[in-house]
């Protein structure tokens, strides 16, 4: 259930979509063989990735796509830097740490303007604010970059422990807090009686992006290829988040047998609700767009606390001319 934390104006786009398929890169060769990483399970988080995949956008762009998916112990960003898989999901920070570590990734296009990860407590909690944490015992992964992030911005300590992936010990205590989506677990706790409330982690200021990632070798040497896959992908986005998500959707149940129309609709609702994949278009936000001046400010919010490596630039952990070229 749990996870590690471990892309023009809508209308236009989608219309534009339907007119115009991408013409095959290839030339009328085999397809390239892409692999694209989940991060997770199937679900509704990916389910812009399985609508393109289901209604074709990948194959009209002469692209041969799999998609993979992962859960605990699968070594999918490692996959990503020796280049086994091309693409890869995740979150905006942890890309950017790792360019800083030089391992061979790049940031192509967003996933989400916002990331759905926050903090799970229950209604009786007395915690309604991120302040509030002090002293209190937070399940996560250990070394998240929103934990020291936390700490400075509100001046406070509090004790982490790891996550397991399991929800048992919030069930069975209602002071307990760890970490979430808020597509996801809130939903396993109401259907199991209890009453669920959250700490959105972009409220607390730190807020990256979910990213689709490439191999930085693979996007350097086939722009081409890598221009398709991304467009595709906007391509599916648009269209599960506009139109009808029900391909996407069956092709995750088929995937993952705990997902059902219940819980998809769920997690879609929560999409809409808080703008997680479209984002605010007042503040040129746009599903898979990505900002040079939101991308450092990510970048010095990681520097101020501590986490990078070296200096990095915004042109070295994105490559912003896949999403202008959407």
């Amino acid at each position: 259930m749990n996870r590690a934390p471990c892309l023009l104006v809508l209308l236009l786009a989608l219309a534009g979509c339907a007119r115009n398929p991408m013409p095959d890169v290839t030339g009328g060769a085999h397809p390239p063989k892409i692999y694209l990483q989940m991060d997770w399970y199937a679900q509704a988080d990916h389910g812009g990735y399985y609508q393109a995949l289901v209604k074709g956008y990948y194959r009209e762009a002469g692209l041969d796509v799999t998609i993979l998916e992962s859960g605990p112990g699968i070594a999918g960003g490692q996959r990503l830097a020796t280049g086994t898989v091309q693409f890869g999901i995740g979150q905006g920070d942890e890309a950017i740490v790792e360019v800083a570590r030089d391992i061979p990734v790049v940031i192509v296009a967003a996933q989400m303007q916002h990331v759905p990860m926050a903090l799970l407590l229950h209604q009786e909690n007395p915690v309604n604010t991120f302040a509030e944490l002090q002293g209190k015992p937070v399940m996560t992964v250990p070394g998240a970059n929103w934990i020291n992030y936390l700490k400075r911005r509100f001046h406070i300590e509090f004790p982490i422990i790891p996550l397991n992936f399991g929800m048992a010990q919030f069930m069975a205590d209602p002071n307990f807090i760890q970490q979430c989506f808020i597509t996801n677990e809130p939903y396993y706790v109401e259907k199991n009686g209890g009453h669920p409330k959250t700490l959105l982690l972009s409220d607390s200021g730190f807020d990256p992006y979910r990213v689709l990632v490439g191999n930085a070798d693979f996007v350097a040497q086939h722009p081409r290829i890598t221009q398709a896959f991304v467009t595709a992908s906007h391509r599916g986005w648009v269209d599960y988040m506009n139109g009808d998500p029900t391909p996407g959707n069956l092709e995750i149940m088929k995937r993952n047998v705990q997902m059902t129309p219940d819980f998809l609709a769920y997690a879609y609702t929560v999409f809409k609700k808080h703008h997680l994949v479209e984002g605010d278009p007042a503040k040129g936000e746009t599903i898979g767009g990505l900002s040079r001046s939101r991308l450092q400010e990510q970048i010095d919010a990681l520097q101020l606390i501590g986490v990078l490596d070296r200096t990095v630039t915004v042109d070295e952990v994105a490559a912003l001319q896949f999403t202008q070229n959407q």
